[in-house]
């Protein structure tokens, strides 16, 4: 099983945190694929490269650790992670 992980700072009553974990379940729903979604706040990142097989940076910033999510992105760039920014 595939582990997708969506980095989002937002609250999680916020209208988009919502949104945006529903439309990861619909594609993954819709496509049959065999993933997980895991949630991770960019202020929880202390290893980029142990975040998952797939990266999808949600919406929300300023992050609260922006250099943690710039790692993740770089980590995804250089090593061929799929990788979404909405």
């Amino acid at each position: 099983m595939k582990r997708i992980a969506l980095l989002i700072d937002l609250p999680r009553d916020a209208r988009y945190f919502d949104a945006t974990v529903e439309a990861l379940r619909h594609a993954i729903d819709a496509t049959g694929a065999d993933c997980t979604i895991d949630v991770v706040r960019t202020d929880q990142i202390s290893e980029p490269g142990a975040i998952g097989d797939g990266v999808v940076i949600g919406p929300g910033s300023p992050y609260r650790d922006p250099s943690a999510a710039e790692a993740v992105i770089r980590h995804a760039r250089e090593r061929g992670v799929p990788l979404v920014g909405t």
